[in-house]
């Protein structure tokens, strides 16, 4: 089974929000990639706005560790 290394400094958002949301940071992950995969399925949908949920809470939460 393929286990692809997330990038080192995805990391800490991503455990950020996950421990925000109260979730894994697993699931987590494949929420948004499956948002993402799905929005790229439908091209009516505007992937952008939609991901730019994901880039500010990452922002964010990079602004907090600091």
């Amino acid at each position: 089974m393929y286990s692809p290394k997330i990038s080192e400094e995805l990391i800490s958002p991503l455990y950020h929000q996950a421990k925000q949301r109260g979730i894994p940071m697993t699931r987590l992950v494949n929420e948004i990639l499956s948002e993402h995969l799905s929005l790229e399925l439908q091209p009516n949908k505007c992937a952008e706005n939609k991901l730019e949920v994901y880039s500010s809470d990452i922002h964010n939460l990079e602004k907090e560790a600091v």
